[in-house]
């Protein structure tokens, strides 16, 4: 009868290997290394490399057989364990080092410095004692994994302090772009087709599926850890007297972070809020959904590719400046190109790689890039219709405010009081008395009607190291909630801003003389500050208008009661109807879909966009500037471009 004991083979040399040996002799056969072979595995359970020292490569000795590996290395402090590595299965030990890489640089910068040392070094806190412990952890694991039962170091790694012998569980989330066990799907045409399907609300006046608050420890468990999540923390602050959070987000293919943030009446709605916006922008950044497969100059795809030109470029003297990043666009210019679904022509359509990913270039330092892209349209859902609209809001709330920027239009006063959410009197009321401001929320909305506004505080006080302006804007297709969204927005970046020009008066005066000082999405913001320039903003004042909340409702599109697709289909209409096209790229990554999240990038053509940076605004190509103040019967519209404000714009 043939002898059914598992076997494992242990890889390495050393006191925990010594240690797992005899842990694991009572369960198992050990198989010398050196029998390994892809052709002769009777049996043959998993394989765990074992090292008493610092290692990026535990898995390198692995023969190429398809069985579990588990991998077991020393730190300097911690013994790491896993995570259990299975053939054909993805969030392998690869994905885990990825990740903690981005989540700890400055630890991994001590590994790489002094690689050689340290893989010679066996752990200084590495005892007999807490080698026994570790290899009966394994033990557990080799166990669970024969029975058929889950071990714990399944997409997880277990990292043991050598301390006290605490052990901490990492989940690891497979990363898409791992070269082991990454598997992108192409990006075909067939793949962003795009139907629409009914999503009941959960209750009137609803427009989320899910309630990212009740949902928050859910998010955070998924999202959030020191080691190994796609956001390594996430903290809390109070900003302008309300509940802000901020999620660090580690990008692929730089040292620097992306944030989400969180700002709302509660702290549990911030800590939720943050954690989502960071997720969103990991789908944002780069294609980790899918793999792109387009390269081709536009000439040869233009019956079915959007004209860049339609997109906002440059003049052609910007190009002709040392040092500009961006590259002329010409019809025989290759690039990267990605599909999107165009609800104007029902169709899948290509869009250039880096308007569909702002940060394409980071992976492709050699990709031509046209023009100055952000996370504008991005936006994450618990579906993928709840994800589009809430990409084409923040599409819509940019592209009024930068209208009414550039266009001075003069803007009705959005009467607070006619409010029915008590809480839009209340915040505006405290924001005015924690602050010492005046609160003044100004109706931005165009031709499509969905409701936008521009909130802006300006200091009643005499004390010159204050702000003198703040200003935000917000959108929704309730009026109200535009209002509420832009007002939360408001006090904490009004904090934010009062301690920044405390510390930094000089450099906004210097920005205050050369508009090209602004460089940072901060720099806008901060710039407004300075009382020197607060008559650039006075024409936010200068109409005699003022409006109602039920009279912007009476503006707005029809909401459905019970179907949040019928909303998004409205939303659209209104594009399509004005005759502007409506793009979606589905951004969703596995992490994502992980979370039973969605996410998209919604792109208009002649909306415009927002830029960060005044050198690198883009106002050329966009006839809209000119023609929807006309439309909207501003009494005195540019007619030109050299007619739009030539001033940074004050968006936070």
């Amino acid at each position: 009868m043939p002898d059914m004991t598992p076997v494992v083979s242990l890889l390495g040399n050393g006191l925990l290997r010594e240690a797992m040996a005899a842990s694991l002799a009572e369960t198992v056969r050990l198989r010398d290394p050196a029998e390994l072979r892809p052709d002769a595995q009777d049996g043959l359970a998993a394989i765990v490399p074992v090292s008493d020292s610092w290692t990026d490569t535990p898995l390198g000795a692995v023969p190429a057989i398809p069985v579990p590996a588990l991998p077991v290395t020393a730190e300097l402090g911690h013994v790491v364990v896993g995570p259990l590595t299975a053939p054909g299965t993805s969030g392998c030990w690869t994905c885990a080092d990825l990740r903690r890489r981005r989540n700890r640089p400055g630890r991994y910068a001590v590994l790489d410095r002094n690689r050689d040392t340290l893989a010679r070094s066996p752990a200084p806190w590495l005892t007999t004692f807490s080698a026994n412990g570790i290899a009966a952890l394994v033990a557990d694991e080799i166990t669970a994994l024969v029975s058929g039962t889950t071990p714990r170091s399944a997409s997880a790694l277990l990292r043991v302090s050598l301390a006290d012998l605490t052990v901490r569980t990492h989940r690891v989330l497979p990363e898409p772009l791992c070269p082991v066990c990454g598997e992108l799907p192409e990006d075909t045409a067939e793949r962003a087709l795009l139907t629409l399907r009914p999503r009941p609300k959960p209750r009137p006046g609803a427009f989320r599926i899910r309630n990212a608050t009740d949902e928050r420890q859910t998010l955070v468990r998924t999202f959030v850890d020191s080691e190994t999540g796609l956001i390594r923390d996430v903290g809390t602050a109070d900003e302008g007297g309300l509940p802000v959070a901020r999620a660090p987000l580690p990008m692929r293919g730089h040292t620097a972070e992306e944030s989400g943030w969180g700002r709302s009446d509660s702290y549990r709605a911030s800590e939720a809020t943050a954690v989502l916006e960071a997720v969103e922008r990991w789908g944002g950044l780069q294609a980790g959904g899918k793999r792109t497969t387009v390269r081709a100059p536009y000439r040869d795809i233009r019956e079915t590719a959007v004209d860049p030109r339609t997109l906002g470029l440059y003049p052609p003297e910007r190009y002709e400046v040392p040092g500009f990043p961006f590259t002329p666009f010409h019809e025989d210019l290759a690039m990267h190109w990605v599909w999107a679904y165009s609800f104007a022509r029902r169709r899948p359509v290509l869009l250039p790689e880096a308007y569909a990913y702002y940060g394409a270039h980071l992976l492709r330092p050699d990709e031509p890039r046209l023009a100055y892209e952000i996370s504008n349209g991005c936006a994450l859902g618990g579906c993928l219709e709840e994800a589009i609209l809430y990409g084409l809001l923040e599409v819509a709330e940019r592209d009024a405010f930068l209208i009414a920027w550039y266009a001075r239009r003069p803007l009705p006063r959005i009467d607070l009081a006619s409010a029915r959410d008590p809480r839009v009197r209340l915040l505006a009321a405290h924001l005015e008395e924690e602050t010492s401001r005046t609160v003044t929320v100004l109706d931005t909305t165009v031709e499509q009607g969905l409701p936008c506004v521009w909130a802006i505080a300006v200091d009643r006080t005499d004390d010159t190291g204050r702000a003198r302006a703040v200003c935000a804007g917000g959108s929704h297709l309730v009026p109200e909630r535009a209002v509420l969204n832009a007002l939360c927005e408001l006090g904490p970046i009004l904090a934010s801003v009062d301690r920044s020009y405390a510390e930094h008066r000089g450099r906004v005066k210097a920005m205050a003389a050369d508009s090209s000082l602004v460089r940072s999405m901060s720099d806008h913001s901060l710039l407004y500050a300075d009382p020197s320039v607060f008559s650039r903003l006075e024409f936010l004042f200068s109409s005699p208008e003022r409006r109602s909340l039920e009279e912007m409702t009476a503006r707005s599109i029809s909401i459905s009661g019970d179907d949040l697709t019928q909303d998004v289909e409205h939303a659209v209409d209104r594009y399509l109807r004005t005759g502007l096209d409506v793009l979606v790229v589905d951004q969703t990554t596995s992490e994502q879909r992980a979370g039973g999240l969605a996410c998209v990038k919604v792109v208009v053509p002649g909306t415009v966009p927002m830029t960060f940076g005044h050198d690198m605004r883009r106002v050329d190509g966009l006839p809209r500037l000119l023609d929807v103040p006309r439309l909207l019967g501003d009494p005195a519209p540019p007619s030109t471009v050299a007619g739009l404000s030539p001033f940074p714009h004050p968006f936070p």
